[in-house]
């Protein structure tokens, strides 16, 4: 036995319904009618039809309105609402769409595109004829106006709440700048939400992945380990082998490898910009079954939004690096270089303390250039770039200071231990086989070392002494490290 597809229509006006029960009878539905929103969310769940089409205009429940309830209850969800409304700005339909309405048409005499779009939402849903079963202790349920106010008020509550939770989130863009505050911000937000022993949130930028950490409770550090080898299998076997960098939040509690509680709760989260994984937010727990699915359905919501807002703070990061980086040898370039330099300079100046630096150039490169290219050339200069990178100091400054000349800063550091580090580049660099050509290259330095004195004006006459100093190392022979000192 075949069953008709069964119509709601949903109009205050009854010349309306007759109008559009006439034409939807002749092509072959059964239809029921209801004189206003809450008749038809009564009828909705009580008679279950295969597609709905409402007036938004209408009086106590607006279209707009009876949308929102029934796409919002998991018996009507998945049933195809069109809005059919003289309402025709752009702004009306908009709001329909966003209301859940499937299709938004303007009313006219011609019912030819209601039509093509009725017989299309319906061979969308896939749904096959079978006998209506009545629910009446729902349809008893849903004729109550009380109950269904205590719906639309559900409703307003969770719309509430999930737009208050996603301006929180998206407040979070605000400390994108200063990555220590935006993490500070972002575990103020999360922790309020969300208890937890442990937040992992994992990021990938140029410089690699890295997993900022932070503890509600000490953990030993072998848990730690043992929780972020687990997160970095789960994102796929070719980065199982990376060794991911831990940075702790402010504020974070430190590890204890005294403390023994195991983790017994997880909830990971993926954060996605257009299906692609940017990141990984982990919660663990030392409770039983502490994330229920409410804590879930919480962090999944706001999950788009922590995905834009940390997509934000690495275009940010990345920008404001590729501003000061040299993108031939990824060092500083010379503009930030003079403006670290000047202030590490004044600081130096006013607190009485040591600041050397160290100007180094490739000797004869030209005729690297010349003999080989500029490819070559560009090859040579970053291997020395990445020489200078494995044998300077965290807390070293390395630059390029031109077409090949590198310079460093060395902060609170005394001429004697400046001249092991340029030695150190030297010998490196003389006995480290630069590719090229059909055999390998051997390229030299000369290199000026300059230390601060206490009659110096100008951060700039600092770098002058160095730079006669590389004068004298390039006079003396080449491949040689002099000090300003020796000039006097």
């Amino acid at each position: 036995m075949k069953f008709k597809k069964r119509i709601l229509l949903v109009d205050d006006s009854q010349t309306q319904l007759l109008m559009l029960q006439i034409s939807l009878e002749k092509m072959g539905f059964e239809v029921i009618n209801a004189s206003d929103g809450l008749e038809g969310v009564s009828r909705a769940f009580a008679d279950q039809p295969d597609l709905i089409i409402s007036d938004i205009m209408m009086p106590e429940l607006n279209g707009y309105q009876l949308c929102r309830l029934l796409k919002n209850d998991k018996k009507t969800a998945q049933t195809p609402i069109i809005l059919l409304t003289s309402l025709d700005q752009p702004q009306d339909r908009f709001w329909g769409i966003r209301a859940g309405a499937d299709q938004y048409i303007v009313k006219n005499s011609d019912l030819s595109d209601l039509k093509k779009v009725i017989l299309l939402l319906l061979k969308k849903t896939r749904r096959h004829a079978k006998p209506i079963l009545r629910d009446e202790s729902l349809s008893k349920k849903s004729t109550d106006w009380q109950s269904i106010r205590s719906n639309v008020n559900h409703l307003l509550d969770k719309l509430l709440f999930e737009s208050t939770l996603s301006g929180e989130a998206r407040q979070l863009a605000n400390f994108i700048h200063v990555q220590d505050d935006l993490l500070s911000a972002f575990s103020t937000l999360v922790s309020s939400l969300i208890e937890y022993s442990c937040l992992c949130l994992c990021l990938s930028d140029r410089r690699g992945r890295r997993c900022y950490l932070d503890l509600k409770q000490p953990l030993s550090g072998k848990m730690l380990d043992k929780m972020i080898k687990n997160i970095t299998a789960r994102m796929g076997e070719h980065e199982t082998k990376e060794v991911m960098e831990q940075v702790f939040f402010k504020g974070s509690k430190k590890t204890d490898e005294q403390v023994k509680d195991p983790i017994l709760s997880e909830l990971v989260v993926p954060l996605d910009i257009h299906n692609d994984c940017i990141a990984s937010l982990s919660f663990f727990s030392t409770k039983k079954a502490a994330f229920r699915q409410k804590s879930e359905d919480i962090i999944r919501l706001l999950a788009q939004d922590f995905s834009m807002v940390f997509q934000l703070m690495l275009l940010y990061a990345e920008t404001k690096e590729l501003a000061i980086t040299d993108g031939l040898t990824q060092l500083y370039n010379k503009r930030y270089f003079l403006e670290i330099f000047e202030k590490e300079f004044e600081r130096a100046k006013r607190s009485n303390l040591d600041l050397c630096v160290i100007l180094m150039d490739i000797d004869h490169f030209k005729a690297v250039n010349d003999t080989y290219g500029h490819l070559q050339g560009d090859s040579i200069l970053k291997e020395v770039a990445e020489i200078m990178r494995e044998h300077i100091r965290k807390i070293d400054f390395p630059a390029r200071y031109g077409g090949e000349e590198f310079i460093i800063i060395a902060p609170n550091t005394k001429m004697e231990e400046m001249l092991e580090v340029a030695e150190r580049i030297r010998k490196f660099t003389e006995v480290h086989e630069f590719k090229g050509g059909l055999s390998p290259l051997k390229i030299t330095l000369s290199v000026g070392v300059a230390a601060m004195q206490g009659n110096l004006e100008n951060a700039l006459e600092l770098i002058k002494m160095a730079d006669d100093a590389l004068y004298l190392a390039k006079d003396s022979g080449r491949n040689l490290v002099c000090v300003a000192n020796e000039l006097e």
